[in-house]
């Protein structure tokens, strides 16, 4: 094939600019924008996303095109950088993409941009996200693009065995399986342990059906931390779909200057063997390696990865944080090993930092624990113990 007749890669960015989405930091900019395409739509959509009325957000932003296309605006950074993920990820070739939960079909009409050759189907279960996605594709001129107003549960009786080689879906299973239950735990492995899972494995079997055996399975849901995930993990090997850690990641954005992380699983039907401990490892860890040396610094599952890889420890001392009128609790506790001293805070639901000083230096670790403290000392009262014994649960 001469270069003259290569496909030229279309361009995410021009996508995004062609279709007036915008990428705003603050909500003022966001309201502003969204009011100008449709200051009506506008009025009935703020209630809906502050939560002070109930009712269908989807509705509200799917009453036209412009205005649905404008509020994109708020979740632009996540989209984009998904299907960053997606651009290169060189090793996806599909013939048949279905999108679940294709709302007003951004992404399916990206997916069927990117991959011509392939036939795309988008489903959801709302009938005005599919008229707006059959108009957004006449729009861009797409021909390989079908969608379709379905429930998930009906996939199989409008789709036969192994018909799709890429199945995506971003953000939608809370909405299919239930929403997931916010996991409270102190330590990461003894949670998983328990094997804990998300929902009913029997939805994710209609997946495991309708995929080719040498098919992939792409999800980038609400998966807030390593326990979300964890439990994601195990209801998918339920269904004998299996991550493939090395293959998965963790995409960076914002959400109207918020910053945030999301994984993007890839699942296929072949077993890798590994556990869902060591898999989480090496998905939270893939490209910052740990290093287990005084004067290292981490937050997030890295903190809890690189905390449990120091072994053996002795307890010194620790504070409690009790949150006023919440089940969330912290832990700010001081850890001795062999060589070296912790400073390791921690919460119930996933907060995680630790400092690693050299052996002795108790007065840098008792002023960086204060100084973790003093984020959060406002929302509750504290109560110091001197053995794990007295520390409250």
């Amino acid at each position: 094939m001469t270069n003259e007749t290569k496909r030229k890669k279309p361009s995410l960015p021009a996508y995004f600019k062609n279709l007036g989405i915008k990428d705003y930091k603050s909500e003022r900019g966001f309201w502003k924008h969204v009011t100008e395409v449709d200051p009506i739509l506008a009025k009935e959509l703020e209630p809906l996303i502050s939560r002070q009325k109930q009712g269908s957000l989807y509705d509200v932003k799917n009453n036209s095109l412009p205005f649905s296309l404008a509020v994109e605006s708020w979740t632009m950074s996540f989209h984009k950088a998904f299907l960053q993920w997606v651009n290169t990820q060189r090793q996806l070739r599909p013939q048949r993409i279905l999108d679940i939960g294709c709302d007003n079909g951004l992404l399916t009409c990206w997916y069927a941009t990117l991959f011509p050759e392939a036939e795309v189907f988008g489903i959801d279960q709302a009938s005005n996200g599919i008229q707006r996605a059959k108009e957004l594709s006449n729009q861009l001129d797409l021909h390989n693009l079908n969608f379709q107003k379905m429930d998930f549960s009906d996939l199989i009786e409008h789709f036969s065995e192994n018909f799709f080689d890429l199945i995506i879906s971003v953000r939608c299973f809370h909405e299919i399986m239930g929403p997931l239950p916010i996991p409270q735990y102190w330590s990461l492995p003894d949670y998983l342990e328990k094997n804990p899972t998300f929902g009913d494995s029997n939805f994710l079997r209609i997946l495991h059906y309708l995929l080719t055996e040498d098919g992939t399975y792409l999800s980038c849901e609400r998966l807030d931390n390593p326990a979300d995930v964890g439990k994601w993990a195990n209801v998918l090997e339920e269904a004998n779909l299996y991550v493939q850690w090395e293959k998965s990641d963790v995409i960076t954005y914002h959400e109207l200057g918020i910053h945030k992380r999301s994984p993007v699983i890839l699942t296929t039907k072949r077993n890798t063997g590994m556990t869902t401990w060591d898999g989480l490892e090496h998905l939270y860890t893939k490209g910052k390696p740990i290093t287990l040396e005084v004067g290292s610094s981490y937050s997030g599952a890295q903190a809890e990865f690189a905390y449990h890889r120091l072994g053996e420890k002795s307890f010194n001392s620790g504070v409690f944080l009790n949150m006023k009128d919440h089940w969330y609790l912290f832990r700010f506790e001081i850890w001795e090993t062999r060589d070296l001293l912790l400073v390791y805070s921690y919460g119930n639901m996933g907060h995680r930092h630790l400092d690693i000083l050299p052996t002795g230096a108790y007065e840098e670790a008792q002023l960086l624990r204060d100084e973790a403290i003093a984020q959060f000392s406002h929302l509750g009262p504290i109560t110091p113990y001197d053995s794990i014994e007295e520390r409250p649960e």
